[in-house]
């Protein structure tokens, strides 16, 4: 589905040579030993002396500039995976006054342009140690413990911060700039009269959006439609669809007029379809201007219309097959989990699509394809997942098995689909099938280690692929069981 390229969620940045943190990847390691808790306190008191470190060295190294700024940025991490130590930048006044004046404001809290970007701050050896210490304590159990253990990992870089400019010049800022914490992590940092001064967008963020909570919600919906188009001001784009998303149904009548926009139809059939009421106004509204739209906004049309459980309204029209094929996945791609409250699995539709319509088989295929980006399922709709397991089309096969390769389904959840994917990892006919269902059951980490023969029968799968991923799952398992010596990474 082509879409402007700024659209979308917030992204995380990634370490340059390392995976997207969205990302998954068959080789990267899951599992961590258990441990019985972690040294905050101490890493806090490293943290800060590191800082301070290389800061005063930057400083004593360049004494004829002032340095106005220190910058923790870079966090990278992957949900329920390794989190990585952020790096460290600073800059100096003259070298903001070196840049030309129309790109200063951009630069002045851009770590990445700035021209100590990368400094040395952490020792190989004691990053090392503090990086397989927080991996073991943040994977050591659930999902909601690495949810928590990054909580507090922000917690502790911004102390580190606080620490170490009361032991550096008052004058200098030190700071985490993370586009996904920005909001929250800067005012923790720094007092209410500095965020002011230096991150005055922030002040006037919040001042739009108490503004806009006391109007009507008619009123609210009606003033954010017209800002679908800001890139800039309190208010962009991105934050106007989820607010308008969070409104409901309240919004539907500011929405519905631009499905007649070209160049705008696309966003208010992507937030119909986020809204998730397929109310008759809703349907015959999209139904039309499926239609009378053409390119992305027809496509975008098309989509909300199968993720409202009207796909039927999609395969009545003369579409392109490329169209089709958009809205036939719509339902089993990560855009269905902006929905509030998704419909539940089911293949049904899809299934319909690929009998019905073999032209779009092909591009199926490669919608739905490995990196996509699968919805994720919850408890409830693992019944429909396990189903698709048993289904003879393998475009369905492969989607069920990547979304039950998934441990925020739950133990209990994986007492009964561990052995599903085990069977598939060995027994499936097709080989994309068998490396996912490996993927998968990789992903479970520690639960899935009692499945581990599986593992070793795809290591003699008659494809590489499946057999690359065995055997790194199997490396991987062995160096985190309980009773490995090896060390964690």
């Amino acid at each position: 589905m082509s879409r402007p390229a700024a659209e979308g969620p917030g992204r995380v940045p990634h370490r340059r040579g390392s995976a997207p943190a969205t990302g998954r990847c068959v080789g990267r390691r899951r599992y961590c030993g258990p441990v019985a808790g972690f040294d905050w306190a101490g890493l806090e008191r490293d943290l800060t002396a590191a800082l301070v470190r290389a800061v005063s060295s930057v400083i004593a190294a360049h004494p004829d500039e002032r340095c106005y700024a220190a910058a923790l940025w870079l966090l990278y991490r992957e949900s329920d995976g390794p989190i990585r130590f952020p790096l460290l930048a600073a800059n100096t006044v003259e070298a903001l006054q070196r840049a030309p004046a129309e790109d200063r404001d951009d630069l002045r809290w851009s770590p990445a342009d700035w021209d100590h970007g990368d400094i040395d701050w952490l020792s190989d050896e004691d990053g090392g140690r503090w990086e397989r210490d927080l991996a073991a304590h943040a994977c050591r159990g659930t999902p909601a413990q690495w949810d928590a253990a990054f909580r507090r990992f922000v917690t502790a870089l911004v102390t580190a911060c606080r620490r170490a400019r009361r032991e550096l010049r008052r004058d200098l800022v030190v700071v985490v700039i993370d586009d996904e914490l920005h909001e929250t992590v800067i005012p923790r940092i720094l007092p209410a009269a500095e965020v002011r001064r230096h991150f005055p967008e922030l002040d006037e963020q919040a001042a739009a959006w108490a503004a806009l909570a006391a109007l009507p919600p008619a009123e609210q919906a009606a003033h954010l439609v017209g800002l679908l188009d800001t890139c800039d001001g309190p208010i962009t784009r991105e934050p106007a669809e989820r607010a308008l998303r969070d409104l409901g149904p309240v919004a539907i009548p500011a929405l519905i007029p631009l499905l007649a926009v070209p160049g705008a139809a696309w966003q208010a059939a992507k937030i119909l379809a986020d809204i998730g009421r397929p109310d008759g106004d809703v349907v015959t509204a999209l139904t039309a201007a499926v239609s009378r739209t053409a390119g992305s906004d027809q496509s975008w049309v098309a989509a909300a219309l199968a993720r409202l459980g009207r796909l039927d309204v999609v395969l009545a029209a003369p579409l392109p097959t490329d169209v089709v094929v958009t809205a036939a996945a719509a339902p089993y791609v990560s855009f269905r989990d902006h929905t509030v409250a998704p419909p539940p699995l089911d293949y049904t539709p899809l299934v319909r699509v690929l009998e019905e319509r073999p032209d779009v088989a092909a591009g199926l295929e490669e919608e739905l394809a490995p990196g996509a980006g699968m919805c994720e399922i919850h408890a409830g709709e693992v019944d429909e997942a396990v189903r698709g397991t048993e289904s003879p089309h393998p475009v369905v096969r492969r989607h069920a098995v990547t979304v039950l390769g998934e441990r925020r389904l739950g133990t209990a959840v994986g007492r009964r689909v561990l052995p599903v994917l085990a069977r598939l990892a060995v027994d499936d006919p097709d080989a994309l099938v068998r490396r996912l269902a490996v993927v998968g059951l990789s992903f479970w980490g520690r639960p899935a280690l009692a499945h581990l023969d599986a593992g070793r029968s795809a290591t003699q799968d008659l494809d590489p692929t499946v057999r690359r991923a065995a055997t790194a799952w199997l490396r991987d398992a062995m160096a985190s069981a309980p009773n490995s010596s090896q060390p964690n990474r």
